[in-house]
């Protein structure tokens, strides 16, 4: 009782005690820094956006602390590994809820405690959402919402993400990570976030690697897959047992891991058909297909396989980073 306790009081950065979650954590804490604004400087076109009211909105936290609404000024706070545990990777964690709302302590706090806690300097990502106006209740929202595209509902998240990724690695040093083995890892739409940060134009602006949680880059909004290696010389053989290892494009997309449950009814063929064109495009994603768990398993905790997606995402984040440090060994 007396560790949970700690535990749960720890968890108070957000203002609120949060409940522990249902995974088995190390005994280590992680070392939790204050929340830092994340445009200093101010928001870029003073915050003008089409998810944005011409009325002023309070931030405000319900459902006992697990759903953050009216998110207006963007927030990017450390949870750093304990002391002589880091392995020198940073994961940018961008929760979802429908670009209406963060679903901030399981698919928040509790992600970046864990990560944290497994030698990870996790950084979670409080980014803006479409504001609810005073009266206004969820279903009028949600109308209102359906009126716009995702490029218009996900924009402000987008470049907070965006300057998220910026500003950890113009910071890297301080937080004793790598510049070059920054990741993301999001749920829903925040896994819309993550998937556009891995598609980004100039190669140089992409994440290293990124975790997509029952999302993806949503239609409409994603850019054209390049390919992953490149063509095979004249003569080779077109039976692919008799092909030699091809060559990664030098314009390739970092590494991508992927999970969802088959029974999840709102990304479920969204996300197959996003594998499918990674696939065809010579790309071969981690990909993890629970049987069950629905949409928003995040960390709760349900009793079914999708509970072990953050260890299957950390022994595949192992790898990635090996196969990085190999090749700068070469």
């Amino acid at each position: 009782m007396r560790s949970a306790w700690k535990n749960a009081v720890s968890w108070c950065m957000l203002g609120l005690i949060f409940p522990v979650a249902a995974y088995a954590q190390p005994v280590d804490a992680p070392v939790v820094l204050a929340a830092q604004p994340l445009w200093p400087d101010g928001l870029p076109d003073a915050g003008r956006w089409k998810g944005a009211l011409d009325q002023p909105v309070a931030e405000d936290l319900r459902d006992n602390g697990a759903a953050l609404w009216n998110v207006t000024q963007p927030t990017l706070q450390a949870y750093l590994p304990p002391k002589g545990k880091g392995n020198g990777a940073g994961v940018l964690v961008a929760p979802g809820g429908g670009f209406r709302m963060l679903s901030i302590q399981s698919e928040g706090v509790a992600v970046a405690r864990w990560l944290a806690q497994h030698g990870y300097a996790a950084f979670l990502l409080k980014y803006r959402v479409v504001q609810q106006a005073p009266g206004e209740n969820v279903d009028a929202l949600r109308k209102r919402m359906a009126t716009m595209t995702v490029d218009q509902t996900g924009e402000a998240g987008l470049a907070d993400g965006r300057q998220a990724l910026k500003t950890l690695r113009a910071k890297a040093g301080e937080y004793g990570i790598d510049p070059h083995k920054i990741g993301v890892v999001g749920f829903s739409a925040g896994a819309h976030i993550a998937g556009m940060l891995a598609h980004e134009a100039a190669k140089e602006d992409r994440a290293d690697f990124a975790g997509l949680i029952y999302g993806l880059p949503f239609p409409g909004s994603m850019p054209p897959i390049p390919a992953a290696n490149l063509p095979y010389p004249p003569g080779t053989p077109s039976q692919p047992w008799l092909q030699p290892k091809p060559t990664p494009a030098p314009d390739a997309l970092p590494p991508i891991f992927i999970a969802m449950a088959q029974d999840d009814l709102l990304v479920g063929v969204g996300t197959r058909d996003y594998y499918a064109k990674l696939f065809a495009a010579g790309y071969r994603p981690e990909t993890h297909l629970y049987a069950r768990g629905g949409h928003g398993f995040g960390m709760k905790g349900t009793g079914t396989t999708v509970d072990h997606w953050i260890e299957e995402f950390d022994w595949w984040m192992t790898q990635i980073l090996a196969d990085k440090n190999e090749k700068r060994t070469k």
